[in-house]
Order: C-alpha cells, then sequence, then structure tokens
C-alpha cells in the first residue's frame, strides 16, 4: 500500500471545551460591569435577573452569579426581598473608597521605585500612549484604571494586589462619572489624563521612594477634586 500523503489526510477536528456556566457568569459579570460604569445603568437601578437573562440570552444562573459577584465588588445591592438594584454611593462611600486608594497606590508607588524593570516602564508607556489615542470616554476610564493597576502589579506585593481588586470596580465606576462630568464642562479627559500620567510614570522612574510618595499623592489629590461628581 503506497504511503498517504498530505492531501490524503482529513484535517483534525480542532478540540474546543463547550462553555461552563462560569464562563458565562463571567461574561455577564463584564458586560453588566461595564454597563454600571458606563452610566447606561443608572444608579438605584432595578437588575432584574429575567431581564437581563433576556437580554443576553443566557439562563438565570449566571445572570444570579454576576449579580452576587458584582455585590461583592461593591457596585450592586440586594434589598431584603432580594431584589438587585445599582448601588447608591454617599459621600461616606466615596471617603472611604478614597482613603483606601490613597494608601495601598501610595504604597505600590514606594515599591515601584525599588523593584520597576524596564518592561514595567515600557508597558506603561505603551498604556499612557493607548489613552491618548481613545475617543470614548468609558474606554478612557477603563484604560486609566488598568494603568494604576499595572502600578500596582509592578510593585510585585501580592497582599496589596489582593486589597486593590476588592476597591478595583469601584474606582471604574468613580473615574468614568469623573470623566462624564468634565464632558459636561467641556473638558477634555484625555488632555487632563494623558500628562498627569507622563508626569507621574517621570517621577516614579527616578529611583526615589520619597519622590514616587509625593507622586502618588499627588495624583490621589488630583482625583478627589475630581470627586464626588
Amino acid at each position: 500500500m503506497p504511503p498517504r500523503t498530505k492531501s490524503n489526510l482529513t484535517p483534525s477536528q480542532p478540540h474546543l471545551s463547550p462553555l461552563s456556566r462560569f464562563s458565562l457568569a463571567e461574561d455577564a459579570t463584564a458586560r453588566i460591569r461595564r454597563a454600571i460604569v458606563s452610566g447606561e445603568l443608572a444608579v438605584g437601578a432595578a437588575l432584574p435577573e429575567t431581564g437581563l437573562a433576556e437580554q443576553l440570552a443566557v439562563s438565570r444562573v449566571p445572570i444570579r452569579e454576576a449579580l452576587m459577584a458584582m455585590e461583592q465588588e461593591g457596585l450592586v445591592e440586594f434589598d431584603q426581598r432580594g431584589r438587585s438594584r445599582v448601588r447608591a454611593f454617599s459621600e461616606e462611600d466615596f471617603e472611604e473608597l478614597f482613603s483606601m486608594r490613597c494608601t495601598l497606590e501610595v504604597m505600590a508607588a514606594r515599591l515601584f521605585a525599588k523593584r520597576m524593570t524596564k518592561a514595567d516602564v515600557e508597558t506603561l508607556e505603551a498604556m499612557i500612549d493607548g489613552q491618548q489615542a481613545t475617543q470614548n470616554l468609558t474606554a478612557l476610564s477603563l484604560l486609566d484604571v488598568a494603568f494604576h493597576e499595572r502600578i500596582i502589579q509592578a510593585a510585585r506585593h501580592r497582599p496589596l494586589a489582593v486589597c486593590w481588586k476588592t476597591i478595583r470596580s469601584q474606582i471604574e465606576y468613580w473615574l468614568a462619572r469623573a470623566h462624564r462630568a468634565q464632558a459636561d464642562r467641556h473638558l477634555s479627559s484625555v488632555d487632563l489624563t494623558v500628562p498627569g500620567h507622563r508626569r507621574l510614570l517621570a517621577d516614579l522612574c527616578r529611583g526615589s521612594e520619597a519622590k514616587a510618595e509625593s507622586a502618588m499623592r499627588l495624583e490621589m489629590a488630583t482625583w478627589r477634586e475630581w470627586l464626588p461628581a
């Protein structure tokens, strides 16, 4: 029997694992979170499981899991009857978030000054370029938070990173709110955000922990001036 040639072979079929309900829940979480951050779902808006399930073409199970995940993130709240809605933040809530963010990011800045690598700096520079190029306010907010999260990661301090994740979504929410408020005042969020991030990165790269801390405190003070909107 002659050897089989390449043309005789049947192309192998790719092995695709079926989607799990956990991946559906993650996707639902990401979509609902984005709607909250962008303001498409307003503060206090009801989040009925059945309605959301119909819109996202999934069962109620991943929707329920998504809402519970966002309750943990601080974006969703449940009443005594188990009905969920977009959380309404008070001024006290913001002050608590601000103090937590300031503590974590100042610590990260000091550690970054000691532990940064060339790859860390290049990644952050590319992220700033991405912010400069965006035309969408919600996208800018997400890129803004991603930039700060990269500094957290470059600090290489696992407990710090864990604490950051507990407030990340709330920071996205407040930044997006700030950017929309700036747009209402005919201010360019890109023109305000990008130069600030370039200055911050330059100061972090000086290698001085004291300078890094001072620069991050200034960044946090600027954010504080914007909010609550």
